[in-house]
């Protein structure tokens, strides 16, 4: 495995596309599972936001 780092901004990025699939999705299940990972991408973005500042 390869060292990869990612920045708040990147996070954030990505809880946002998240967020968008989620909302085009039919799947309820899968729009609560995909909101949920959007949470997490957020969590870790205020985290890396706490770090880098």
């Amino acid at each position: 495995m390869r060292d990869q780092t990612i920045t708040w901004r990147q996070a954030a990025q990505r809880a946002a596309e998240v967020l968008e699939r989620a909302d085009c999705e039919p799947n309820p299940a899968m729009v609560d599972a995909k909101v949920s990972i959007a949470e997490g991408w957020t969590q870790l973005a205020a985290a890396l936001s706490e770090i880098e500042h």
